[in-house]
């Protein structure tokens, strides 16, 4: 991928519209298929080498493994070829001082992309590899290289040369590894170009580098466009004439020129196989704009974002919202802590606040549970963590004199549901709370088999999905390019509402929806390239649809959860702007018998609820990633399986 705008070396990197208006919708690409590509380690004995799908069931393990003879065919010769399965032998002897490193999907990506380059040797040099940045002279720069990178860099090329010397049969392995000029650029070249490709459940399973079509498509915190990948095996004559014939609604230089679906000049190097990319705008363009796409999380506030640019890209972005100032409202609401009580400046009462020292240890903190989440399998422990990390005031530590607690008494500072912790947290929580509730059973199996805890931990789980969902709306209300962010959130949502709604045998009757926006959803999915008047229109109907419904289930959800109770609406955060201690009120306790009366009388609501909440983010993601997508199909499915289409 290329710098951004302030360190781009060439003017013609960078792609822009060529038709007179872009909607938001739109596939901007083909389906492009990689320069190179390679399996994380973890994954290569689960997971097709050439097409990157997963394998059913998985096979004997190998060193790689293909679900066709299509694909075997396919990859491979460039499997032999490119020195990987020398590598991947060194890397598994014992006696390899490398044997322990870690993921090798770096540096076979570069060795299957050199493999691509040996009939095109005018492609690749050590500033550009087939028109892609290789970035090799800042990377490798003593004053501006960090020695992790800088290791990694000279470590994999020498492991390269190694390969690529044992593959030859050359007797003198040394010799050839002292020469690492190449090796380094194709490295550097995935390390700078390289993108994370994930599977439906948002796994990252391996890596691909794509032509300059995709690749030059700059950087943005504010971007107007986003892509997807398709998998698919080698693919029939038919369908690549099909994918050849799609249009290309971007070029460098705004001009409809014709481009060959992969590189500029390097349409040779092209596979006809691998996780194909597609690029699709989610905001109106206009011709000679711009396109843009993101490197990196939008969620994260500006300093965030920034170290990750600088460490992954080595550079400074310089888009519009980073450059904002004052900053944007999301880039403010994501950092600042909320005063439950007092103002700010703090420096008034004699009270000194590192903010980012509370960061620090706030992270630390959600590290701590997700680690006993992930490593240890402590679902619960990781929820205790959490919750009582997000209601500790961060002022309450390490105070020393009790003249400064006097003081905190009107300055108390806490985490808010928007601030990007929060938003981590609330993400891992609703996680962990349908772990623990996994064992709620279908209606099929009977109420015996159904627990009480496995029913409230599923609830409270489907109370963090729509906070998520409510808190990312929030923000995308002011930086609508956060559209995929809420896609996925509230398709989330509605997903574990409607579980919820499945759970305890409920009467069939409860799937009713009494409004004429689910007679309309359908048609408002098929809107292939909606207007932003039309886009604004569905968003509020759909908006006031689900702030009507969560009020009458919100209370219902959250109960039994110390901390949600003292969120007050998961959808409008106006109650923010009031004192927290007053949402963190008495409640009342509700008996089992009560709470059975509660769930009878809102089985209707959390259905509607649920429904809504999957209709909208399934509009949303058909704006994002099409109609075919893994991602609309699969919400798709539910809702027909509610059969409320």
């Amino acid at each position: 991928m290329e710098p951004t705008h302030a360190s781009r070396l060439m003017p013609e990197m960078e792609m822009r519209a060529i038709d007179d208006v872009i909607e938001m919708g739109r596939q901007l690409t083909p389906a492009l298929p990689p320069l190179s590509h390679a399996l994380h380690d973890s994954f290569l004995h689960s997971h097709c080498s050439a097409c990157f799908s997963p394998l059913h069931p998985p096979p004997p393990p190998s060193r790689v493994l293909y679900c066709s003879q299509a694909c075997s065919a396919s990859d491979s010769p460039l499997h032999t070829s490119s020195a990987e399965l020398q590598l991947l032998l060194h890397r598994q002897s014992p006696s390899s001082a490398a044997s322990d490193d870690g993921d090798t999907s770096d540096v076979r990506a570069a060795l299957r992309l050199l493999a691509a380059l040996r009939d095109a040797p005018s492609c690749c040099g050590s500033q550009r590899i087939a028109g892609l940045l290789t970035n090799r002279d800042t990377l490798l720069a003593p004053e501006t290289a960090t020695s992790g990178i800088l290791a990694t860099i000279q470590s994999g090329a020498k492991a390269m040369a190694a390969a690529r010397s044992s593959q030859k049969g050359s007797s003198d392995v040394s010799e050839d590894m002292k020469a690492t000029t190449l090796e380094e650029a194709a490295l550097c070249a995935v390390l700078t170009n390289a993108v994370e490709v994930q599977d439906s459940e948002g796994r990252g399973i391996g890596i691909a580098i794509y032509g300059t079509d995709f690749s030059w498509i700059n950087h943005s915190c504010s971007p107007n466009a986003c892509y997807r990948f398709q998998f698919q095996s080698a693919l029939d004559t038919g369908t690549l004439q099909s994918l050849r014939a799609s249009r290309m609604w971007i070029s460098p230089s705004g001009c409809d020129v014709k481009m060959d679906n992969g590189a500029i000049g390097f349409s040779g190097l092209r596979k006809e196989y691998g996780p194909r990319i597609m690029v699709r705008s989610i905001k109106p363009i206009k011709k000679g704009m711009e396109v843009t796409i993101a490197y990196t999380d939008l969620l994260q506030p500006k300093a965030a974002r920034q170290s990750e640019l600088r460490s992954k890209y080595e550079f400074i972005c310089q888009c519009t919202r980073c450059c904002a100032e004052p900053p944007i409202y999301v880039d403010r609401i994501l950092q600042n802590f909320h005063a439950v009580s007092g103002d700010f400046p703090l420096e008034r009462d004699g009270i000194s606040f590192n903010q980012d020292e509370a960061i620090e240890r706030l992270t630390d903190g959600i590290n701590d549970a997700v680690a006993d989440y992930l490593s240890a399998g402590d679902a619960e422990s990781c929820c205790l963590k959490l919750e009582e990390l997000l209601t500790v005031r961060v002022l309450d530590e390490g105070l020393k004199t009790d003249t400064r607690k006097i003081a905190l008494r009107n300055h108390c500072l806490q985490l808010h549901p928007l601030h990007y912790l929060s938003i981590e947290a609330h993400t891992i929580l609703a996680s962990a709370y349908k772990v623990r509730g996994s064992r709620l059973a279908p209606p099929s199996t009977g109420v015996d088999r159904v627990t009480w805890e496995d029913y409230d931990l599923t609830r409270i789980s489907a109370a963090y999905s729509l906070l998520l969902a409510g808190a990312v709306h929030h923000l995308f209300c002011s930086e609508s390019s956060l559209i995929c962010s809420a896609a996925n959130f509230w398709a989330n949502a509605g997903e574990s509402l409607l579980k919820l709604a499945r759970s305890l045998a409920w009467d069939e009757n409860y799937k009713t929806c009494m409004c004429s926006l689910v007679n309309q959803s359908e048609a408002y999915y098929h809107l292939s390239h909606p207007s932003y008047a039309d886009f604004e229109r569905i968003s509020n109907h759909f908006r006031n649809c689900v702030t009507h419904h969560v009020r009458e289930v919100w209370d219902f959800l959250r109960h039994g959860c110390p901390y949600l109770r003292g969120i007050r609406d998961p959808i409008d955060f106006s109650w923010l702007g009031t004192n927290l201690d007053s949402c963190l009120g008495i409640v009342r306790n509700v008996s089992r018998h009560e709470l059975l009366g509660q769930t009878a009388e809102g089985r209707p609501m959390v259905f509607q609820l649920g429904v809504h909440c999957a209709l909208y983010g399934n509009f949303l993601l058909s704006i994002c990633y099409g109609e075919g997508s893994r991602s609309t199909s699969h919400i798709q499915g539910i809702l027909r399986s509610e059969e409320t289409l």
